[in-house]
């Protein structure tokens, strides 16, 4: 452990094992659950990229982290890099800081020590990059990262919107009740009614105890959108997080005469309800609303009974969403170069649009450009 001016020390290791999950989790919970200890345990074990973690103590008290990750191939097309370097107009090799999996990543740290902690874990970064190095991407960036990273001299571009469902604690009338139009919420009363006449045996379970029948309909999904990732490789990565996260995991299940012909994967951090995965045995459906039933309306009446606020839905099918009360917020891509000079230079994307297109659900607020935020 290195000692530094400002009273802190610095650790490197390869693993979390060392950091406990409660410790870890109440620096990454502005950041949510997919810089969790859990989440980022389970991508520990995937094949196809290795880990460095930064720690940083005040005393016996860890008060920042950052992950830092070389990947040696990249099979999801969403954390690839070269379309995001492209965009901004950068060249050379860029590693992975902060996240590399989960739609959401930024830096765990201490409030009370905030610039010292960011300012050593991203001097520490460039320390151990190696020389042919240009920086550091972080993919999915949240707006605080951003905005903290931006005022450190790298460069920000638009990502995606991030999409989450705010019940308050609803059950699902109360929380239709509570909708702003007439026509939404008879449009999800209709909807959950339909599901619920339709005659599924509805469940929830651990991911432990159904990942053999649940990775084959999750392949279902990713084949009907034009991706080609197996069964066997699906519950590879499902076996994962349920090695590190089966206690956090909720899996809403619809059956008929016992067998699985729906499921929704969904983790359980801090007060909200992650949506990971879906999957449908589409030739046993009904008609009857399915995706919706499993992936909204049964979340929410089980948010309701476990004082559960939030359904982070993520990213992608944005009209969908907000039709049933998402709120969207902005990810972006963050490159942070080791010398200045390899800083990319681009025109910022006018973000106008999302709330012309989506109103209240993209608030002014929250889609302010890194840059501008106080």
């Amino acid at each position: 452990m290195d000692n530094t001016p400002a009273g802190l020390q610095l650790e490197t290791v390869t693993t979390l094992e060392k950091v406990t999950a409660e410790e870890w989790d109440a620096l990454a919970e502005p950041e949510g659950f997919y810089m969790s200890h859990g989440w980022l345990r389970s991508v520990e074990r995937e094949s196809g990229a290795s880990v460095t973690y930064l720690l940083v103590y005040a005393g016996d008290r860890l008060v920042g982290g950052l992950p830092l990750y070389e990947v040696e191939r990249e099979h999801n097309k969403f954390y690839a890099l070269r379309p995001r370097l492209e965009l901004m107009g950068a060249g050379g090799d860029w590693g992975v800081a902060g996240s590399h999996r989960g739609y959401s990543c930024g830096i765990p740290r201490a409030a009370e020590h905030e610039d010292a902690v960011l300012d050593l874990l991203l001097a520490a970064r460039r320390e151990l990059s190696p020389p042919a190095r240009a920086g550091s991407l972080f993919l999915f960036a949240t707006n605080r990262t951003a905005a903290a990273l931006h005022r450190r001299g790298a460069a920000v571009d638009f990502d995606c919107g991030d999409a989450s469902l705010y019940t308050g604690g609803k059950s699902f009338p109360e929380y239709c009740a509570r909708l702003d139009s007439r026509h939404r919420r008879s449009r999800l009363q209709r909807e959950y009614a339909r599901f619920l006449a339709a005659g599924y045996e509805l469940g929830r379970q651990r991911l432990s105890e159904c990942l053999d029948e649940v990775a084959p309909l999750l392949a279902n999904l990713q084949a009907k959108y034009g991706h080609s990732t197996s069964a066997e490789e699906i519950h590879h990565e499902f076996a994962d997080q349920a090695t590190c996260l089966d206690d956090r995991s909720v899996v809403f299940t619809a059956r008929c005469g016992g067998r699985l012909i729906g499921a929704a994967v969904m983790y359980e951090w801090r007060g909200t309800l992650y949506a990971r995965a879906a999957g449908f045995d589409y030739g046993a459906l009904r008609d009857a609303y399915e995706y919706y039933g499993l992936c909204y309306y049964l979340p929410i009446d089980y948010m309701s009974e476990h004082g559960l606020t939030a359904l982070h839905l993520g990213i992608g099918a944005y009209g969908a969403k907000v039709k049933r009360g998402a709120r969207l917020v902005p990810l972006w891509t963050v490159a942070l170069p080791d010398d200045p000079a390899d800083t990319p230079r681009f025109t910022p994307p006018d973000l106008t649009h999302w709330q012309m297109d989506h109103g209240p659900a993209a608030a002014a607020e929250d889609w302010r450009h890194p840059w501008t935020a106080r």
